[in-house]
């Protein structure tokens, strides 16, 4: 078994307010897609610019949240905040970014990315216990960390199915590292209780070949306060983007 770790890649890729910045080279890709094949995963750190990162924190930081629980797997809450789900959408649809996913995963054409933004309280109910990802299209696994301070456990588990041997024990601590990692039938994993008094926040979804059923922030809206003046559209995004 790997013990807990962040397998570091260089800054290498970034999502900026102008798009894509790509610093590597076609070998720094292979490197990247020969890690992912031998670990089902990769961490690619500072994802997010600076700047744009430190305005979605606020963001995040002043919205409301609602706890939510999917099919007794996941219990957490959930981040009420449509505009900035939005950009985060926004960024990681574009299409220089998705295939460059699509290059280091060996996955097939990306069509969209569904996830949301969400925290894990530590001394809560909180949790998200051994499962798989495979369902609803979905291809690759993302998780990026929001979290400013570093957090205690938290740790994510991979294992085989049918098997109790852990795979690699993986913790994502870097503010704007992002985490991508395979959808398979045989690959299960958790992510073990937030300990301490700082709750681990992040982005959590799904890279898929075609559009799903399950829409987490759509059933946000409807059981949160928000109005549906208050739902943003692609070019409030993008105005939102430029400033």
């Amino acid at each position: 078994m790997n013990r807990p770790n962040a397998r570091r890649n260089g800054e290498l890729i970034q999502l900026s307010r102008t798009g894509l910045v790509f610093s590597g080279s076609a070998a720094d890709l292979r490197a990247l897609r020969t890690q992912f094949q031998r670990d089902h995963y990769i961490i690619l750190p500072k994802l997010i610019e600076p700047d744009l990162l430190a305005t979605i924190l606020k963001r995040i930081e002043a919205a409301p949240s609602v706890k939510m629980e999917y099919n007794g797997v996941v219990a957490q809450s959930v981040i009420d905040d449509p505009l900035t789900y939005d950009i985060f959408l926004f960024l990681l649809g574009i299409q220089e970014f998705q295939r460059l996913v699509q290059r280091i995963t060996g996955c097939r054409r990306i069509a969209n990315f569904q996830g949301r933004i969400y925290r894990l309280n530590p001394a809560s109910d909180d949790r998200i216990v051994w499962h798989t990802d495979v369902c609803d299209h979905r291809m690759v696994t993302f998780s990026l960390n929001l979290t400013p301070q570093e957090y205690r456990g938290g740790t994510l588990q991979i294992r085989h199915r049918g098997s109790e041997e852990i795979l690699h024990e993986v913790r994502n601590t870097g503010l704007g590292d992002a985490l991508l990692m395979r959808v398979a039938n045989k690959l299960f994993h958790r992510v073990l209780p937030v300990e301490g008094d700082v709750p681990r926040t992040a982005l959590a979804g799904w890279f898929r070949w075609e559009n799903g059923n399950v829409n987490f922030h759509d059933a946000l809206r409807k059981m949160s306060r928000v109005s549906p003046a208050k739902q943003v559209d692609m070019e409030t995004v993008s105005a939102a983007r430029r400033d």
